[in-house]
């Protein structure tokens, strides 16, 4: 049976005069991963920060296993500025970490030469440098709940694979995360959950354990030799709907799984030439509405 964790109902939180969330409310399961993914100003970082007890909201209420939140329940990802930056490294887990030596261990891991960094003065680190010490802190402390906020800014592509193994690590012996992030490397190789927050409210919400069953309806990304116009797919019994990034790039949602070959087979009655056929990960389905949105917000 699955457990929840994290229950946060109908938060609001006004800046002045402008209401930035917008009766927001979110279940988070024991070993959840949850993706949250939203455009620049969208509320990400408000919301976090509310679950983290840094800002309080003017409605709505936050529980963990049903009781109200306590300070070491939640652990959030550290800002490289929110570190001591006239101290070093070390001093820094030290000062700001419960369990400096676990800190060390998770610097460790994400790229062994974090030991190096650690002698230096914080204000002569790189942004990604100062990034993993935080992460290192975050991810030591004892909680329910971890909140990372765009973790896998400024980490080379060493520490960003470590971070993702770490997080399912702890993911696997009961822990939770909120990920907001605009990096869909990270949100399709960890993440069980997405939610998009578009003008301070959770608009959609993705479960990725429903697309995983044949009755599921995929999108395929259909690359064509000749130019096709919309039509000539929408009459196909396969399809359900159809979008398009140019003539020859297709977005096609198909009404099962089952039904791929079946499909396949209907576009080479039609004399259609494939030049590639490819069937999306769910996250990579988000990642093309979400580019939607952020042209739609410019």
């Amino acid at each position: 049976m699955t457990e929840t964790v994290l229950n946060v109902s109908n938060l609001k939180l006004h800046f002045k005069k402008h209401l930035v969330l917008k009766n927001i409310s979110l279940s988070l399961n024991s070993r959840d991963i949850y993706a949250l993914v939203g455009v620049n100003g969208s509320g990400k970082t408000t919301f976090l920060s509310i679950i983290a007890g840094l800002i309080t909201q003017d409605e709505g209420s936050i529980l963990i296993n049903n009781k109200k939140i306590a300070s070491d329940q939640i652990s959030m990802s550290f800002q490289p500025t929110s570190l001591y930056s006239h101290l070093t490294g070390n001093d820094n887990l030290k000062l700001l970490s419960p369990y400096p030596e676990k800190a060390y261990e998770i610097l460790r891991t994400l790229n062994k030469s974090n030991v190096e960094i650690l002698s230096k003065k914080v204000k002569k680190l790189s942004f990604g440098q100062k990034q993993r010490i935080g992460i290192a802190i975050a991810l030591s402390k004892k909680a329910s709940v971890y909140l990372l906020d765009e973790p896998t800014n400024g980490l080379d592509s060493t520490s960003n694979k470590n971070l993702i193994k770490i997080i399912k690590a702890m993911s696997d012996e009961g822990c939770s995360f909120i990920v907001a992030s605009h990096e869909w490397a990270i949100i399709e190789k960890c993440c069980n959950r997405l939610g998009m927050i578009y003008d301070g409210q959770i608009k959609r919400e993705l479960d990725l354990s429903d697309y995983m069953n044949e009755d599921a309806a995929p999108t395929i990304q259909l690359k064509t030799i000749t130019p096709l116009v919309k039509d000539q797919l929408l009459e196909l019994e396969e399809v359900i709907n159809v979008d398009n990034l140019d003539t020859y790039t297709w977005y096609i949602k198909l009404k099962s799984r089952k039904i791929l070959n079946s499909f396949q087979q209907s576009l080479i009655m039609k004399d259609i030439s494939i030049q590639e056929l490819v069937v999306l990960h769910p996250a990579k389905e988000w990642e093309i509405l979400y580019n939607q949105l952020s042209e739609e917000g410019e």
